[in-house]
């Protein structure tokens, strides 16, 4: 049987699956999507380092009580193809273990043999409770078993008591806050009174979903009180900023990162910047400020990052047509051309 892509192995096995990026974040990839992907007739949306980092659920169409994951790294061509070489070694371990019965499934023993593979990853802690709390509720399926303790500490926190949340609970409680808003009133109303540690990884998982409006903007509110402050968390400001990558974009976040670009930012805002909120840099208002301060402020990050901003399909054409741009300042033409200069022996 002659299977060539990923969807075809999975459909052939009688799967019903999901897909997900966990690249810079978490996001639901759809499956039509995928197989544009797949048949090269588009480049990956959200390349990380030059691979795509994939999480591929499925379970057998037969038995909705067994779920399998995948986290699969797939290699991506110059152009942001899919590197199909590397798609068939997965699919020929693939095969290895199941025989050739694609319908067949994978035991525990077998799941470990395709883990050894090159292809695959083990995610961060943070985005895997991410991931799991997102699955979870795709699936329609209920929260963790560390969520209840979660909820109830946002309802009555007691100060000794955050030490004992799990993080899996905090992520199945920030997944949900998007669908239910009587929870988001209350997160809105009690994140700021919460200790810091859960503050943090409250505000870490709220980046992987699209928050409400009216929470979005209030996590932007919180990035003016703590610019008033006499020496403001550069720190803080970029995770509160991350909090709201997950939601679309929106008139007053490319406001406030306007702000900030002319405030002569630091390393945290600009790393968060291409990392979470790469689709801001869309607007070319907010594009060229970034480039500028990156080749003007930070120019030990400028190759890596740019690298990673070019390889992005969003942005490439944007940033390729600004390349002799005449209004560039000497330092970024400089940063740029030293990109391209031909090193001499």
């Amino acid at each position: 049987m002659q299977i060539d892509t990923l969807s075809e192995f999975l459909t052939q096995a009688g799967t019903e699956f999901r897909l997900y990026d966990l690249g810079r974040r978490l996001q639901p990839l759809g499956r039509d999507d995928f197989i544009a992907i797949e048949t090269g007739q588009r480049p990956y949306p959200w390349p990380l380092q030059r691979h795509a980092w994939l999480a591929v659920s499925y379970r057998q169409r037969h038995d909705h009580r067994q779920h399998y994951v995948w986290f699969l790294k797939i290699p991506l061509d110059e152009r942001g193809l899919f590197n199909h070489a590397a798609v068939k070694h997965f699919l020929a371990a693939l095969v290895e273990q199941l025989g050739q019965d694609p319908a067949a499934p994978l035991s525990d023993e077998q799941q470990q043999r395709l883990a050894q593979t090159p292809f695959t990853f083990q995610p961060g802690q943070d985005k895997l409770a991410a991931f799991h709390a997102r699955l979870r509720l795709d699936l329609g399926l209920p929260p963790s078993a560390f969520y209840q303790a979660a909820a109830d500490y946002l309802a009555s926190p007691e100060p000794g008591d955050w030490q004992q949340l799990g993080l899996q609970g905090l992520a199945d409680l920030a997944a949900r806050l998007p669908g239910d808003p009587g929870l988001c009133r209350q997160f809105e109303q009690r994140l700021f009174t919460l200790p810091q540690p859960v503050q943090q990884a409250l505000l870490t998982q709220c980046e992987h979903h699209p928050l409400p409006l009216s929470l979005a903007e209030r996590l932007l509110e919180a990035i003016s009180a703590e610019l008033e402050r006499q020496a403001p968390d550069e720190e803080r400001i970029s995770l509160l900023l991350r909090a709201t990558a997950g939601t679309p974009p929106f008139d007053a976040r490319r406001r406030k990162i306007a702000s900030l670009l002319a405030l002569a930012p630091g390393q945290p805002l600009m790393l968060s910047l291409a990392a979470r909120l790469w689709q801001e840099l869309t607007d070319e208002a907010l594009l060229l400020p970034y480039l500028e301060q990156l080749a003007g402020r930070h120019p030990t990050l400028f190759n890596g990052l740019f690298a990673e901003l070019v390889s992005t399909p969003a942005l490439r054409p944007l940033i390729l047509a600004n390349l002799h741009n005449p209004a560039l300042s000497q330092a970024l033409k400089s940063a740029i051309g030293n990109l391209f200069a031909v090193p001499r022996d």
